[in-house]
């Protein structure tokens, strides 16, 4: 019934998609039921004067331009920790490992990532895809593991496109299946002390299980 709604326009998809994601029925209907995650995270806390990080949809912050109908601000999530993780790596390097240079660490180049050529596309950006180099290799290399791990808020990488993804692989005889594990927390799960905890351990047994 959802598909079908969605191939009639959304009209009939609307209401039940405006009731998962608690928007108003009429923002659905006007995007016919196709909610871009932009477009949720701006909406969903906008009676709060809010907008919502898109690496962890729990956490919210002030809306600093509610007249765009995009977010267009810092994300609470990932520009408040950006300094905080360059300035532990720049430490761990110098005191841990040693490493001395003139030259600045930037743990993220937006000017970069912005023009990446994925090769995918010959007039646009493209998008990265993985799934059919990781078939080769599975073939081969039967014994190889593959994990996949999702946050459960993130709404950059959501987990149920992980899923469906894996869900379109055929099996392949004799190759060990895809693990895909859903964690507490969004993109950075990590910065939860028990998802963190349980990424360690997941990790962990793939590297130490039998070849």
């Amino acid at each position: 019934a959802l598909a079908s709604g969605l191939e009639q326009g959304g009209r009939l998809a609307s209401p039940r998609v405006a009731e998962i994601t608690g928007l108003p029925l009429e923002l659905v209907k006007q995007n016919f039921a196709r909610i871009p995650t932009s477009l949720f995270a701006k909406e969903f806390a906008r009676a709060r004067g809010n907008v919502l990080s898109v690496y962890d949809g729990t956490i919210e912050t002030a809306d600093v331009a509610p007249e765009s109908p995009r977010p267009s601000g810092p994300d609470p999530v990932l520009d408040r920790s950006v300094p905080a993780l360059t300035s532990a790596f720049v430490s761990y390097i110098r005191e841990e490992l040693k490493f001395r240079t003139d030259l600045s660490y930037r743990l993220l180049n937006r000017e970069i990532s912005g023009n990446w050529d994925y090769g995918t596309s010959p007039t646009r950006q493209g998008y990265v895809g993985v799934m059919d180099d990781l078939q080769q290799a599975r073939t081969l290399n039967p014994g190889l593991g593959v994990l996949i791990v999702n946050g459960y808020t993130d709404l950059v990488t959501p987990y149920l496109a992980s899923r469906y993804l894996v869900g379109q692989v055929p099996s392949l005889p004799g190759a060990k299946p895809i693990r895909v594990e859903l964690l507490e927390g969004g993109h950075m799960m990590y910065f939860r002390p028990e998802s963190r905890r349980a990424l360690r351990e997941a990790a962990t047994e793939l590297y130490q299980a039998p070849k």
